[in-house]
């Protein structure tokens, strides 16, 4: 055996040729020995087998070392018994002066061939690889190299996480829309429903209608002025209080009476006092008894006119004999008109109640609202549903207004309703919102965060993206969206600010700062409750790549 090192010989001993060459075989032997066990005075012997021993007699070796400084041993080493093993080893090499200016005998620095079985102790801290199999891939950890699974159902199955809601935070171009079209298509293979609402516009239509063309479904078109498709506020398969017969107890999304009067506070933009309630509340129940024993769907035109004509009946004159203390003569009572529900003192007065949610349904109707939500629903709308994915297309709204907000609201509390009326057959969907903003605000928003909260009994994922997190106040709701998301995947922000803001909502150290506005696109901070961080490269196949490119107007790409 040699070396390069030069630690063969004791350190008090001369390392050179020329200078040590009158050195005693006894020497020899006390320097190899103490360079191979790094010993200096215990003895140390080989046995038949070639095992080392460190247990030798004192005695014995002393006798050793005076027969090998006199000779008296010779050559015949069978003389010196057990320890004639160790006197067979070779002398060690000698230290040349010229190799040593050579650096021969300095230290490599270049590391050495090994085994698995040796380097494994070299990667204590390398993340453990996970051993789970289930659910769909995502992308790879960039510290591990591991598979990183982000399937909500399947997580929540584990117990890692306790919801099964999802949030994409991230700039323009970062790869967050890539990502979240790729979750859908492969949501697919696991035989889930993927219900999507398309807010942003890409090339005519909304960007996920290549997804719809690759499936062969048809895109549902909602357009301005009624050019489009139509879903009716009042469907009947949205339930007046959520309530559904078949459905799971305390499933309760909301229903008709919630929605409607969402809408009115958001455009009215002052606070529904409990009168404007309970007259709103009376006229729809009045609408829907009607529609119902007509066999049709009730409408929006016929609230507004139920609120600011209805039928008074003989409700002036119960009022006046009860203010003047007379007995209310039998066909009085009996015809107190739509304000009877009240009572009779307050029968007529009720009349009076409901005048300013008639005239902003009216306003509505014939102006925002026209031909989206005041018609029966379309045909095409019912059967969206026998398909596995689902696209509304809304990107053809306009962004100023309240159009895009009630629709997406009335869309989505209508898929809610359907989904508790089928909650028994435990089918499990993804609906996406990619502009998350619209479900932020307002009561309309309110309403879509309630229906989000039953995702348990629904068996709902809900997936959102936003943009810039500080265009959002504080107690802003659409913040609260992107709090109780269980999943959070933070993309590059390219502003400080926004950093710092993602920062201190997901109580993240303030070195992620740096970290967010430096990654690159499809990169990304996976953050779950309770769980430590995880820096994620997300991967597409080529074919992904092809239907999720959402720069094709930019490059000037053909389709």
């Amino acid at each position: 055996m040699s070396t390069r090192t030069g630690t063969h010989a004791h350190p008090d001993e001369p390392y050179y040729s020329d200078e040590d060459g009158a050195r005693s075989r006894s020497q020899a032997i006390r320097g190899w020995a103490r360079w191979v066990m790094g010993k200096a005075d215990e003895p140390v012997y080989l046995d038949d087998d070639g095992m080392e021993h460190y247990d030798a007699d004192l005695a014995d070796v002393q006798l050793l070392r005076e027969q090998a400084r006199h000779g008296s041993a010779g050559g015949d080493l069978d003389e010196w018994g057990a320890y004639a093993p160790m006197m067979e080893r070779r002398e060690p090499p000698k230290r040349q002066r010229w190799l040593d200016r050579a650096g021969w005998y300095e230290r490599r620095p270049a590391g050495g061939w090994t085994t698995t079985r040796q380097a494994e102790a070299l990667n204590l801290f390398t993340t453990r690889r996970t051993i789970a199999h289930s659910g769909l891939i995502t992308g790879q950890n960039l510290m591990g190299q591991s598979i990183v699974r982000l399937d909500p159902f399947e997580l929540y199955k584990e117990g890692v996480i306790d919801g099964v809601n999802t949030t994409n935070i991230g700039d323009v171009g970062t790869g967050k829309s890539s990502d979240m079209k790729t979750s859908v298509f492969r949501q697919l293979i696991l035989n889930r429903q993927v219900v999507v609402f398309d807010k942003k516009r890409q090339g005519g239509r909304g960007e996920y209608g290549a997804i719809a063309d690759a499936l062969q479904v048809p895109s549902i078109e909602f357009l301005p002025d009624g050019a489009g498709v139509s879903l009716n506020l009042l469907d009947p398969a949205i339930s007046t209080d959520g309530r559904h017969k078949g459905g799971l107890a305390g499933v309760v999304p909301a229903g008709q009476q919630a929605l409607l009067l969402a809408v009115l506070k958001d455009t009215m933009e002052q606070p529904i006092t409990p009168k404007m309630r309970a007259a709103v509340r009376r006229a729809l129940a009045i609408v829907n008894e009607r529609a119902k024993a007509a066999g049709r769907e009730p409408l929006l035109v016929e609230v507004a006119g139920q609120l600011l004509d209805p039928d008074p009946g003989m409700s002036v004159a119960a009022y006046e004999a009860v203010s003047n203390g007379a007995e209310l003569p039998p066909s009085i009572l009996e015809n107190l008109g739509d304000g009877g529900y009240f009572g009779k003192r307050w029968a007529s007065r009720s009349l009076e109640w409901g005048v300013d949610a008639g005239l902003t349904l009216l306003e509505l109707i014939d102006g925002e609202l026209r031909g989206l939500v005041d018609r029966p629903t379309s045909q095409a709308v019912h059967d969206a549903l026998e398909h596995p994915f689902v696209h509304f297309d809304i990107s053809g709204l306009p962004e100023q207004g309240k159009a895009v907000q009630v629709v997406m609201t009335t869309a989505q509390t209508w898929l809610s309703n359907r989904l508790a009326a089928r909650s028994q057959n435990r089918t499990q969907t993804v609906e996406v919102f990619e502009e998350g903003w619209s479900l932020g605000d307002g009561s309309t928003g309110d309403t879509a965060r309630a229906n989000m909260k039953l995702s348990r009994g629904l068996g709902l994922s809900t997936s959102s993206a936003f943009h810039h997190l500080s265009d959002h106040p504080a107690d802003s709701p659409s913040r609260a969206l992107m709090q109780e998301a269980d999943i959070v995947k933070l993309y590059k922000q390219g502003r400080a600010d926004d950093a710092e803001a993602v920062c201190d909502m997901y109580h993240l150290p303030p070195e992620t700062r740096d970290v967010l506005m430096q990654l690159g696109r499809g990169q990304c901070l996976v953050v779950m409750k309770n769980r430590d961080p995880i820096l994620m490269q997300h991967m597409r196949s080529s074919d992904e790549i092809a239907l999720t490119n959402t720069n094709d107007v930019l490059e000037g790409a053909t389709p």
